[in-house]
């Protein structure tokens, strides 16, 4: 057969991925094996193939997601810039839905004129969520949206910014047929409404009326190609490999079907259909269109891209983060009303138990000023790692805007930080107030300021360890664990001289050093005592090693040690999403050409099948089933 030849300026076929070879960093077998997937502009592509073919890693490549342990050698063409919608459905559920695409648009940069409020208007028309514009998204705090309108938020809220390469995965998981051919709908007309756009999608079983809907078909198994091209030629193409779609049959269950062998032996193996595509589309005009138009492209822009950006400025994100924390605290007051009942609640026995312990001057008091300024920084500082599930919940929502960049991750920290401040004013103030009006401690203004530092400090600590661990109760173990580390070596159990020499180094590290013995700096300083062993309480701070300290310098350590782990994290935040994510390594020339054929077998696919015959896994499993009458 003649091939077909055509100019490279006449093809659609823009958008490209080489994929050379995916596989673990540890491990020799591929996850991907060499293929080469055309993505054409104006199109809804869709890959699809059974479970564990490599749909969604093939996904993770096209969207610069690949995880660590990953080693991708690929070559993407997708020009314009991206957005992507996880399968799981990451959102607050504070906002109603007009306003969390206001927020978006917000942190997009999109300028607050009528033209956006129409723009928003008009997605929230298209993805049929008119009616429940003003109703809150919902969490397990507060009733709302059912998962299938959350999942169409999710997609409403990516087009926002109308990129050009508009990933999804499964977007119509968990929607019902009419919901899920509405989406399609939207996605058909959104990748057909401006020049350079494409829709990429994964999919897991196609309806009839969906399968109709989409353009090209991406079909993979076992990390093989199968099939790239038209939807309309793929039943071409098993229709001459003999394994034409049957009447009655949904041709996207068919074409997977019969390309899984992973249950039972079938006609012809994933190798053996790999091998059948490739020859296939060489001598098929509408495949090697797309096969001779690559090389041209290649030769224009040896590198392709993905490119993602939002256009909101550094201020104008921090500004938009903080008011979205403050507004999460206001519609779930139990975020901080837990806290600050937990506090009260120890403030008070701390209060009842130690009642009006300033106004005594015996040598017992002393022991009880001690250790009531020991427990309030080792129990009120340690109540902090309550913030922590909060965090790391909220991480699976910064992941996805971060990949989607709306912003830099370290703004997001900046804004965490800023966040806390007031916060920990409150529960300072809050046990400021209860614990020194009760037990008539010296100085509450020193009081405050040394528990509000201390405070911030074991705040950007949670903030620190929520970025690392994977789940909250493995990050409180850690803190928990730290917080021992402290309290132990803090000067109060054991005066720093006698701590083993090689130990000594700890009480500087502990931030609580800092806030105990401010604590006793501010309590006893100045005082008088009827004992003959302390008379004055610069004998109880000489007895404790610390009637050499100065408060001030004590509160510049504490405000540079949140300022030291505000920095920790920032680096944390810039490993993680740079260096802890995979990296697509460059394309050799022997990727671009076309992957080697295996050897002959005299297995021939069959050319007039029988019905039987086309899926006869399928029929084998039926014929199993006996019918009682």
């Amino acid at each position: 057969m003649k091939k077909f030849t055509k100019k490279s300026s006449d093809v659609n076929h823009d958008g490209y991925c080489i994929v050379s070879s995916v596989k673990p960093k540890r491990g020799k077998k591929n996850i991907l094996h060499r293929m080469a997937i055309d993505f054409p502009s104006s199109s809804v592509t869709a890959i699809l193939g059974p479970s564990g073919g490599g749909k969604t890693t093939l996904l993770s490549v096209l969207t610069d997601s690949i995880h660590s342990n990953i080693q991708a050698c690929a070559e993407l063409n997708l020009p314009g810039e991206s957005a992507f919608v996880p399968q799981q459905d990451s959102l607050h559920g504070f906002y109603t839905v007009r306003q969390y695409m206001h927020h978006y648009a917000r942190l997009s940069g999109l300028p607050r004129n009528k033209a956006t409020a129409q723009r928003i208007d008009t997605l929230i028309k298209q993805l049929g969520l008119q009616g429940q514009a003003e109703i809150r998204v919902g969490d397990i705090f507060i009733k709302g949206l059912s998962g299938g309108q959350k999942r169409r938020l999710s997609i409403a809220l990516e087009a926002l910014t109308n990129p050009n390469n508009f990933f999804l995965d499964e977007p119509t998981s968990g929607l019902d047929a009419e919901s899920a051919l509405q989406v399609m709908d939207f996605l058909k007309n959104y990748a057909r409404a401006g020049p350079g756009r494409r829709v990429i999608l994964t999919i897991h079983q196609p309806s009839s009326f969906i399968w109709t809907m989409i353009d090209h078909v991406v079909l993979l198994s076992q990390g093989k190609l199968m099939y790239q091209g038209p939807r309309d030629e793929i039943e071409n193409f098993f229709s001459a490999a003999g394994f034409p779609t049957q009447h009655g049959w949904n041709p996207s269950d068919h074409y997977v079907t019969a390309v899984n062998d992973e249950f039972r032996d079938h006609e012809l193996s994933v190798d053996e259909w790999a091998d059948l595509f490739l020859d296939w589309s060489e001598e098929t005009p509408q495949m090697g269109l797309a096969k001779q138009a690559r090389p041209s492209i290649l030769a224009a822009s040896q590198e392709g891209y993905i490119k993602t950006h939002r256009a909101g400025c550094g201020p104008g994100v921090v500004i938009e983060l903080t008011y979205r924390y403050f507004l999460n605290l206001w519609f779930n007051p139990g975020i901080l009303g837990t806290r600050i009942a937990m506090y009260s609640m120890l403030a008070l026995m701390v209060g009842a138990l130690f009642w009006e312990l300033g106004d005594r001057t015996d040598y017992e008091s002393i022991n009880s000023r001690a250790a009531v300024l020991f427990y309030c920084v080792a129990f009120f500082i340690f109540m902090s790692v309550a913030v922590l599930p909060f965090t790391v919940i909220e991480r699976a929502i910064v992941d996805k805007e971060v990949q989607n960049n709306y912003y830099h991750p370290i703004l997001y920290q900046v804004s965490q930080g800023l966040s806390s401040i007031p916060g920990a004013a409150v529960l300072a103030g809050l046990t400021t107030g209860i614990v020194v009006f009760m037990t008539k401690l010296q100085n509450p203004e020193w009081y405050f300021l040394d528990m509000f530092l201390s405070l911030l400090v074991a705040e950007a600590l949670a903030q620190l360890v929520s970025h690392v661990v994977p789940h909250f109760v493995i990050g409180m173990a850690v803190i928990a664990g730290m917080y021992g580390f402290f309290m132990l070596f803090q000067g109060f159990m054991l005066i720093p001289s006698d701590f083993p020499d090689w130990l000594r180094w700890t009480y500087n590290v502990a931030f609580h050093t800092y806030s105990w013995r401010t604590f006793m700096d501010n309590e006893f300083r100045g005082r008088t005592f009827d004992s003959e062993l302390f008379p004055t309480g610069e004998a109880v701070l000489k007895a404790f090693e610390i009637d050499d300290v100065n408060k001030t310098f004590d509160m510049i350590v504490l405000v540079g040690y949140a300022g030291v782990i505000h920095l920790v994290s920032f680096f944390v935040l810039v490993v993680k999403y740079n260096f802890f994510k995979g990296k697509l390594a460059p394309l050799d020339e022997t990727a671009r050409s076309p992957p080697p054929r295996r050897a002959k077998t005299n297995k021939k696919p069959m050319r007039n099948p029988s019905p039987k015959a086309f899926t006869p896994a399928i029929h084998e499993l039926l014929d199993d089933v006996e019918v009682d009458v």
